[in-house]
């Protein structure tokens, strides 16, 4: 797990340090302790790495098949609850999405532990949500109400363009491009662009 980390965050603002936790680079920069609870003495740990660093975000990660050995009061204090199997690109925006104050949650692995209008009523407040679809493969692919230029909008979200970006590929005005990303974020009923890259990732909508 540690190795995969170190090579999924390799060539972003994240680093994996010598001590069981990643902290952004940069002076200064919030810690991140990720998590992975494979085994009483992890949970131990990660409950011990908590307490000292309680200024810390947590990311604890777990498997889809085996939920409930996941500890209720380690997940009520995380800021993500993900799917071990998450890929790089996902794995890197929720990252990016708890630096910014918003909690990701993989809806396979926390659903069981918390309906979702408690889990909403318990986070903190001002705070916004994410919950990530599960990663089993043999899911269908949800639908969605997006128009095929919406959706093409939104493959360019995925890759981290901007307006400007956006406009010049399809001959667009940049107002017309705002038009379409907050067409976008109302119809998926997400908050802002991060999410609504994650969104498309974790439902197969990737850049072209």
């Amino acid at each position: 797990m540690r190795e995969g980390l170190t090579s999924f965050l390799g060539g972003t603002r994240f680093r994996v340090t010598s001590a069981p936790t990643v902290e952004a680079t940069g002076e200064g920069g919030p810690l991140l302790i990720l998590a992975s609870l494979d085994d009483a003495s992890s949970v131990e740990a990660t409950r011990t790495l908590r307490a000292a660093r309680a200024d810390a975000i947590l990311v604890i990660f777990g498997r889809a098949d085996a939920p409930t050995s996941l500890p209720r009061d380690l997940c009520l204090t995380a800021q993500a609850v993900l799917d071990r199997d998450i890929g790089r690109d996902t794995l890197v925006k929720a990252l990016d999405a708890v630096m910014s104050g918003v909690t990701v949650q993989s809806a396979n692995l926390f659903s069981w532990m918390l309906d979702r209008p408690r889990a909403a009523m318990e986070a903190p407040a001002g705070a916004q949500q994410i919950i990530v679809a599960g990663t089993d493969e043999a899911e269908a692919p949800p639908c969605h109400p997006l128009s095929s230029r919406e959706l093409n909008v939104l493959r360019c979200l995925a890759d981290g363009a901007s307006n400007k970006v956006i406009a010049l590929k399809f001959d667009l005005a940049e107002a017309t491009v705002k038009i379409h990303v907050k067409n976008i974020l109302r119809k998926l009923k997400t908050q802002n662009r991060t999410q609504a890259a994650i969104w498309a990732r974790e439902h197969g909508i990737y850049p072209k």
